[in-house]
C-alpha cells in the first residue's frame, strides 16, 4: 500500500486506522519492544513537499518525512497533541527504510517504528493532559438542518468523501462528523450536538482562511468553515478550552544518517 501527502491535503488516513491507540512508558519505548533487523535513515535533499510510505509485512520505508509526522503516526496522535522540540522536527525530512528478520503484524511494524525513533532520534517525551483551545459542537439556535440517513441499498453506501473544501459524508454520525471538522481544522472538537441518529450531509466552504467566518448565506464562495456548519447544517462551533492529552518532547537530536 502506498500513500502520499502533501501540506495542502489535510485528509491524510492514518496507515495505522486499523489499530487501537497504545500509548506506552514515559520513555517512549519498553525493555522487551521489538526492532528491525536493518534500518537506513537519511535526512532527504529534494525540494519536494510530498510525503510517501509503503509497507510490506516484514519492511516499511518512509519518504520525504518530517519525525513530526513520524510520531504522529506512530503514536495514533493529532499534530496539536505534539508539543516541545526543536523546529527542525517539523521541517528536516527523512527517508527511513527498515526490514524486519521476518514477517511481523501491523501493531508489531509500528512497535519497531516506536523503537527506532528512540534509537536513531534519541527520542524522549512524557504525558500531559493540558487545557488548550478546543471547539465544542452544538446545535444552532435556529435548530439543525440535518437530513436523516437514508438506509443503505446498492445504489446508497454509506460512508465518507472528503476533499479541499468539501465533505460528504452518507449515514454519519455526528461524533463522526466532529472527527472529521477535527481533522480539518487541527484541533479537538466535542460532540455536544446531543443528536443521536445518522444523517447524510454535504458541507461546502472556501478554503481561503482568511475570509469572513459570518458572511451573508447567499455567499458560498466566501463561507469559511465555520459559517458552512452554522448555515448548511444548522450547528455551530464554539470556541472554548479543555482538556486534551499531549505528548511533550523532553529530548530529541537529529539522526546520525547512514
Amino acid at each position: 500500500m502506498k500513500k502520499v501527502m502533501t501540506p495542502a491535503f489535510r485528509y491524510r488516513i492514518l496507515a495505522a486506522a486499523g489499530f487501537l491507540a497504545t500509548w506506552l512508558g514515559l520513555s517512549g519505548q519498553t525493555t522487551s519492544a521489538p526492532t528491525f533487523e536493518v534500518a537506513s535513515v537519511k535526512l532527504n535533499t529534494s525540494i519536494h513537499n510530498a510525503i510517501g510510505n509503503r509497507f510490506s509485512p516484514g519492511s516499511m520505508r518512509w519518504t520525504n518525512a518530517p519525525l513530526k509526522t513520524l510520531i504522529e503516526e506512530v503514536y495514533h496522535l493529532k499534530s496539536y497533541q505534539i508539543l516541545g522540540g526543536p523546529a527542525w522536527v517539523d521541517s528536516d525530512r527523512w527517508d527511513i527504510d527498515a526490514k524486519a528478520a521476518k514477517p511481523v503484524s501491523g501493531k508489531e511494524m509500528y512497535e519497531m517504528t516506536r523503537s527506532l525513533l528512540a534509537d536513531r532520534f534519541r527520542l524522549r517525551f512524557h504525558r500531559e493532559t493540558r487545557q488548550l483551545p478546543v471547539y465544542r459542537l452544538v446545535v444552532a439556535k435556529d435548530g439543525s438542518r440535518l437530513t436523516q440517513a437514508k438506509e443503505q441499498d446498492a445504489n446508497h453506501r454509506w460512508g465518507t468523501t472528503p476533499g479541499p473544501g468539501l465533505l460528504l459524508m452518507n449515514g454519519a454520525s455526528m461524533q463522526e462528523l466532529a472527527y472529521w471538522l477535527s481533522v480539518q481544522l487541527n484541533q479537538p472538537i466535542i460532540e455536544s450536538t446531543g443528536l443521536t441518529g445518522r444523517y447524510d450531509l454535504k458541507l461546502e466552504w472556501a478554503e481561503d482562511d482568511s475570509q469572513t467566518p459570518d458572511v451573508a448565506p447567499t455567499e458560498v464562495a466566501k463561507w469559511s468553515i465555520f459559517s458552512a456548519v452554522q448555515y448548511q447544517l444548522g450547528l455551530k462551533l464554539e470556541s472554548t478550552k479543555g482538556p486534551v492529552e499531549v505528548l511533550l518532547i523532553d529530548h530529541v537530536e537529529r539522526a546520525s544518517v547512514n
